[in-house]
């Protein structure tokens, strides 16, 4: 009886608990139904195109970094380059089942709920690797009863949708590891100095400590704790058989193994221009949305050695320069009275960028070591002089480069009361400047095989972001332009280096283009000595007999893409161009003719897809007959005219000096069999450059700097002509061919003096016939006419650049015209020009 009792106790018993399970299995399945409803449609295989920001970076030919490119620093990694060790070191911290589960860890959830319980709020999460994908890619990070639900959910579905090779990935390339570093692979390169391919054990167990607090705990912030924490993951590894004690016994009681990267790139400092340019060629290619995720190595052109040494020949340059014209050197007291005129002209409201004149005040005792004090108008100013610019004079103290009651030019950089003006150090009232207002300058040099830029210097300190006057500062070329004249003259066949044309003026819609020497001409001579001494009323002659058509195809066969003038002043080079566009011009003289287009990008590498190269075929575009020809007249540049400072390279140079009207912009465009190159110096709000600063003074130093750098200790070469270039010796005077013997004044023959004649190219059919008479005139086809029909062209009102030969001061322009005074200029017609020097 008793036992029939208890077993309907026992049934009831058993009956009851059932059903609980059942109410509570229930329950559980509601709760997931009800919590699940809104995450049906989520396709948790999306995970499997996961396109995260990353980290481009720009490098350099050597493999140097240069610079990055991000939004978030991320360089992802595929799983089977991640070595074993490293895996197992983030599984032995966060999740050691992973590979046994399917998403949720039971055990781990049950602790989790009595800590939580016990703590009376939701503290810790027992989440599996998988929870944390899906909270991390398709969840918020809420830490809500809703969202874990979810969470679970998710995780079972994504182990069916992907694998767990696929899960870890994804897991190992998002998580954040401190210091604004995301993945494993940016935080070894952060935290080693490394790819996470070739870290230890010790130094991966760091980074599997950091997922714990990586806002808070880094090796840099909290050493002690998260060597602690490392020894945790080791001992955790070796408890769960990843690894085997003896494996970890060194690291557990060894230091830390860390070579933190700075925040800076400092090896590629120098070449900031490279990083700029990358960036814009990479917008134009995969546009803005695409580049924060491109994560892509773009590996330049750039030698850091010849841009390290032309970046110090364009300082060097500039110091010369700045040091001739008084630009923040020389300066000294001036009287009372000068002072007054100085502080009247400057009583202007001061604006961020404003070059105003001032007048140095004595130094006080707060001044800083690096400053002094100074008037402009009413307004006082801290200017800064920073160590090691160009304006820093290392054999003087401030107080004797900058002495009280001296007048200089100071830029301003932060207005009186401003936090910039706080931050830069300025007393209370006081504005803030930075001295000098001198010219700036830049310089670029390509490899003449290949049309790699080697060295590309936008300016004197240029920074990420700053203008490139390299491929910006739109300027006159001057007289560095004449060479494509001159060219497209030879291409015709009907002028060769030897014919004489007439250094004679003419006027032009009463336009009167002049030499140096106002109203001093040199006659009939032949081409080469009119380049070599850049004579500019011969480059307009020869303009105005080929007409702009032939100039603009030789120009633009060359490779020069700026607009050009339709008019005779295009020959003084009044069509404004970059440094950039100058050198492909000359890239393709120095190659004799063969266009291929500069660059200074040789490969884009992005993960997954083919590497990148530039498409750049070479085209024969100018005869190399042509070319050569031209090439030698610009040697005679180098070795007799304006040029001649460029024979210190010791070795053959073809190049042109350039010198803008008023002496406004400098050039020099020069190259070797190996090397071209081009340098300007100038403004960026054009004004003069001072006197006598021509292309010859002011640019060659600094183009010769950046080519010694680049041709180091490589054979000399010359210039080969091609085999079709006829040679011919010639007599100077006349341009005819030397006669074999000349009389003599006690009436004998003798071969005529070396003096009197020379060897010349000539482009095949166009070489002199006639032998030149002693003592004549030239034959009747030896000295062009050019001028003889009356013919004119129409120029324009454009400004003329000018070139000559011995420096003068350039002349003072003539007053500015008041607003909507009409031009007294007639229409078409072109200003007088005082030729400038080289």
């Amino acid at each position: 009886m008793i036992g029939r009792r208890w077993r309907k106790i026992l049934g009831w018993t058993a009956g009851l608990g059932l059903t609980g399970l059942a109410l509570g299995a229930g329950g559980i399945a509601g709760v997931f139904w009800y919590y699940g409803r809104d995450i049906e449609h989520v396709d948790v295989s999306v995970i499997r195109d996961y396109r995260p920001p990353q980290v481009t970076r720009i490098v350099a030919r050597d493999g140097t970094v240069l610079g990055e490119i991000f939004s978030q620093r991320r360089t992802l990694i595929r799983f089977e380059d991640i070595p074993k060790h490293v895996v197992d070191a983030f599984l032995a911290a966060e999740d050691a089942d992973f590979y046994n589960h399917e998403g949720m860890d039971y055990f781990g959830m049950a602790r989790a709920a009595l800590s939580n319980i016990e703590a009376g709020e939701l503290r810790q999460g027992a989440s599996t690797i998988t929870q944390q994908v899906v909270k991390n890619f398709l969840l918020s990070q809420d830490r809500t009863f809703e969202r874990k639900i979810q969470e679970l959910l998710l995780a079972r579905r994504l182990e069916h949708a992907l694998s767990k090779h696929e899960i870890l990935e994804l897991y190992l390339n998002d998580i954040f590891l401190g210091h604004g570093r995301y993945g494993i692979e940016e935080a070894s390169r952060f935290y080693f100095g490394k790819s996470v391919r070739a870290i230890n054990i010790g130094q991966a167990a760091i980074l599997a400590a950091l997922p714990k607090a990586p806002g808070r705990s880094t090796p840099i912030k909290e050493p002690a704790r998260v060597k602690a924490r490392q020894v945790y993951v080791l001992e955790q590894m070796v408890a769960n058989g990843f690894a085997q004690p003896q494996e970890v016994e060194a690291a557990i009681k060894g230091e830390m193994e860390l070579s933190p990267a700075t925040e800076a790139v400092q090896a590629g400092a120098d070449a900031q221009e490279f990083v700029d340019a990358a960036r814009e060629f990479l917008l134009a290619k995969y546009g803005e949305e695409r580049l924060d995720r491109l994560g892509a190595t773009v590996i330049t052109t750039v030698d850091l050695q010849v841009q390290a040494q032309a970046r110090f020949g364009l300082f060097e340059g500039l110091v010369a320069l700045d040091k001739r014209q008084g630009y923040g050197h020389k300066i000294k007291p001036v009287k009372p009275k000068e002072q007054a005129k100085v502080l009247e002209k400057g009583r202007v409201p001061l604006a961020i960028g404003a070059v105003v004149p001032v007048v140095i005040q004595a130094r006080t005792t707060t001044t800083p070591a690096d400053a002094f004090v100074a008037k402009a108008g009413d307004s006082d100013l801290l200017v800064r002089v920073p160590e090691g610019t160009r304006y820093d004079d290392p054999k003087l103290t401030h107080d004797e480069q900058f002495p009280a009651g001296g007048v200089t030019m100071v830029t301003i950089s932060a207005l009186a009361g401003t936090p910039e003006a706080e931050t830069a150090g300025a007393p209370k009232g006081f504005a803030a400047g930075i001295i000098g207002s001198g010219p700036q300058a830049a310089v670029v040099v390509a490899e003449a095989k290949t049309g790699e830029i080697v060295a590309m210097i936008g300016g004197d300190h240029y920074r990420r972001g700053e203008f490139n006057r390299v491929l910006a500062a739109k300027r006159q070329p001057g007289s560095s332009f004449k060479p494509f004249i001159y060219g497209a003259a030879l291409a015709t066949e009907k002028f060769t280096a030897a014919t004489l044309v007439s250094d004679s003026p003419e006027i032009y819609e009463k336009w009167k283009p002049t030499n140096f020497e106002a109203d001093e001409y040199r006659g009939d001579i032949r081409l080469r000595v009119a380049l070599t001494y850049s004579v500019n009323t011969i480059a307009i002659k020869l303009l105005d007999a080929i007409g702009f058509e032939a100039a603009h195809a030789f120009a633009r066969a060359a490779g020069i893409q700026a607009p050009l003038a339709e008019n005779l002043a295009l020959a003084l080079g009044v069509s404004e161009m970059t440094p950039r566009d100058l050198l492909a011009g000359y890239l393709t003289l120095a190659r004799g003719g063969s266009y291929l287009e500069p660059t200074f990008i040789r490969a884009i590498d992005v993960q997954g897809e083919e590497r990148w190269t530039p498409e750049r075929v070479a085209q024969q575009t100018l005869r190399d007959d042509v070319v050569f020809v031209l090439t030698s007249m610009m040697t005679s540049v180098v070795q007799e005219g304006t040029g001649t400072g460029a024979k210190a390279l010791k070795r053959p140079v073809a190049g042109k000096t350039g010198t803008s009207a008023e002496h406004r912009d400098a050039w020099f465009a020069g190259f070797t069999p190996d090397h071209v190159a081009v340098a300007w110096v100038g403004f960026d709000t054009p004004k003069k450059l001072g006197k006598s600063e021509t292309g010859g003074r002011a640019a060659l130093p600094i183009w010769l700097a950046a080519v010694k750098a680049a041709t180091g200790d490589l054979p000399v070469r010359g210039f080969v002509p091609p085999a079709s270039v006829q040679v011919r010796t010639i007599d100077k005077r006349t341009g005819l061919l030397a006669p074999t013997e000349v009389p003599q004044p006690d009436g004998t023959m003798a071969p005529p003096k070396p003096e009197e004649v020379m060897e010349e190219y000539f482009v095949p059919g166009s070489e002199p016939v006639d032998v030149a008479e002693p003592a004549a005139l030239p034959a009747g086809d030896a000295l062009l006419d050019l001028y003889g029909d009356g013919d004119e062209k129409l120029p324009s009102d454009q400004p003329i650049a000018a070139d000559s030969l011995d420096p003068v001061p350039a002349p003072e322009p003539a007053p500015e015209a008041p607003p909507n005074a009409p031009n007294p200029r007639p229409k078409g017609s072109l200003p007088s020009v005082t030729d400038e020097p080289d």
